[in-house]
């Protein structure tokens, strides 16, 4: 499972969006955050090319389509939202109960 920071994300994204033959300069990457920079390269997601620059490995691809390609769907789209969504602060009381008992009726049937 691929785990990205809040600072990673945008730097593997700068390195995804350059063309394959595109490289980033050691100037460039100089202005760049190196606490995820670093770790880039600890990762091996990233690399450098002498005399041309960084450029984004086979691994980082690959870490990169995993992380953007992560299914958010549920399995059950009609099980009730998260416990932290309170819906009688939204006046949906009356319609949340009325969904629990249809959750709980396909639920005894299955």
């Amino acid at each position: 499972m691929i785990q990205l920071s809040e600072r990673q994300w945008p730097v593997l994204e700068i390195f995804a969006l350059l063309r394959p033959e595109e490289h980033m300069s050691i100037e460039e990457a100089q202005r760049l955050d190196q606490r995820p920079f670093r770790s880039m390269l600890v990762h091996q997601w990233i690399a450098y090319r002498r005399g041309k620059g960084f450029h984004l490995t086979k691994a980082g691809a690959e870490a990169w389509d995993r992380y953007r390609s992560r299914p958010i769907y549920r399995k059950n789209p009609t099980l009730p939202l998260t416990g932290l969504f309170d819906p009688s602060a939204y006046g949906l009381g009356e319609y949340w109960a009325r969904k629990r008992k249809q959750h709980a009726a396909k639920a005894a049937a299955a």
